[in-house]
């Protein structure tokens, strides 16, 4: 017997755990449930009585783990959702957390894109007081955007990063309101209980008007919060010049700056206040499933057998030179990216062209194959999503038709120009 709480007024409910539905005693609410077996976890019944629903956003196919559902959110009936590891580029901690939850949502028009990212740690190696650690450390953590930001600058960051405005202006900045403090001091007792020295955690959201390349105009949100973190002691003292510097060298700081998440939502400007309540409740819904901690702990381990036979390879080359040691360690780290970069080689085509209809949508434009061989970059040409049929002149290729809400018929001269959806 599993006994669950009614969303509605809080009673117990009882499943046996094979049926269907389940109906509370006290208040009368229904509920949906699936079998443990299903692999997606699923409610028809939304707790915000919407259209939509809270679903399993599953990992995207072809994918190591997929079928697999890191993430669990509220999902507008007929959108594309979808899940992925973050790219190892600028997300991951092979240490302690190396996979980043990455969820996707479009609609169905596309003229409304979300994108949710987890917790991202970031260890600063450029502080690190003891220069051997960087030769030795070559599974931990690592800096991958330069200087630690403020959440505003990290939002200045995110839309430059991931839209590449070709231009555009920054319309509101909005703190931190009562809750948010409050859930900051609850971050800020949590680390200093672990033995912090120093906590800071800066919540944004910044609301911008934007250009893309093609001139259309979006209003993009991005909102995060980030932690700036030390631990450690006070650099050692000594005396005179010589001393001061061996005591700030061998100081045990440490300086961690972690991004909690990253919500960015890039709409139409005449959808996007309209937008609103969807967005809010998707931001407000989401939650890491344990299926994310299944594939992070998988990793985990491993990322701890090879750490172990850099451990022995390094202990078996203790005769051999300072320089052979390094290579050994080399040789040992690059076999670990090349590792991970093949565990998500099986969706690289899927990434791109997901990030290829990321871009016609945030540019308003369908792309097309060319009819002729060796025409346009990379083979392919792009129209507004207005029309529905795009030709090429075969004989000229630079002339092309379109047609809006019927099919042309342009003559032996013309070649109907067929979608890509992505893919190119």
């Amino acid at each position: 017997m599993v006994i669950l709480k009614c969303q509605e007024c809080g009673a117990n409910l009882h499943w046996d755990g094979a049926g269907e539905v389940v109906r509370c005693s006290y208040c009368g609410a229904e509920y949906l449930i699936h079998p443990q077996s299903e692999p997606f976890r699923r409610r028809e019944t939304d707790p915000y009585t919407g259209r939509g629903e809270v679903q399993g956003i599953p990992i995207v196919p072809g994918n190591d783990c997929s079928g697999m559902c890191p993430v669990e959110s509220f999902a507008p009936k007929g959108w594309h959702v979808c899940a992925r590891q973050a790219s190892d580029e600028f997300y991951g901690d092979h240490a302690g957390n190396p996979f980043v939850a990455e969820a996707e949502y479009t609609s169905p028009d596309r003229s409304v894109y979300i994108l949710f990212r987890g917790s991202n740690i970031y260890t600063d190696r450029k502080l690190s007081r003891v220069p051997l650690i960087k030769g030795i450390d070559v599974l931990g953590s690592f800096m991958r955007v330069g200087t630690p930001f403020n959440a505003e600058q990290y939002c200045d960051y995110l839309l430059q990063r991931d839209l590449q405005p070709a231009s555009g202006k920054k319309i509101r900045v909005e703190e931190a309101d009562a809750e948010e403090r409050a859930r900051q001091q609850t971050i800020y007792n949590n680390y200093m209980s672990q033995g912090f020295s120093r906590v800071v955690s800066d919540w944004k959201r910044v609301t911008y008007e934007i250009a893309d390349r093609a001139g259309r105009r979006k209003t993009v949100s991005v909102e995060t919060r980030v932690n700036d973190l030390h631990k450690g002691g006070q650099p050692m003292g000594g005396g005179g010049f010589f001393g001061q510097l061996m005591g700030q060298m061998l100081s045990p700081d440490e300086h961690y700056w972690e991004t909690q998440y990253e919500f960015i939502t890039a709409a139409d400007p005449d959808r996007f206040d309209a937008l609103a309540p969807t967005v809010q409740k998707i931001n407000e819904s989401i939650r890491f499933t344990d299926d994310l901690e299944k594939i992070r702990q998988s990793l985990l381990r491993y990322l701890e057998g090879l750490k172990m036979q850099t451990a022995m390879a390094v202990q078996q080359q203790q005769s051999a030179s300072w320089d052979r040691m390094q290579q050994t360690i080399s040789d040992t780290h690059n076999y670990t990216m090349g590792v991970m970069h093949e565990m998500n080689a099986n969706t690289a085509a899927t990434h791109e062209r997901v990030a290829n209809l990321h871009s016609e949508s945030i540019r308003g434009v369908n792309t097309y194959y060319t009819a002729q061989p060796g025409y346009g970059v990379p083979g392919v040409v792009e129209a507004d999503v207005r029309w529905d049929s795009v030709y090429q002149n075969t004989v000229n290729p630079e002339l092309f038709a379109a047609a809006e809400n019927y099919w042309l018929e342009p003559g032996v001269d013309f070649e109907p120009l067929r979608r890509t959806n992505g893919t190119y």
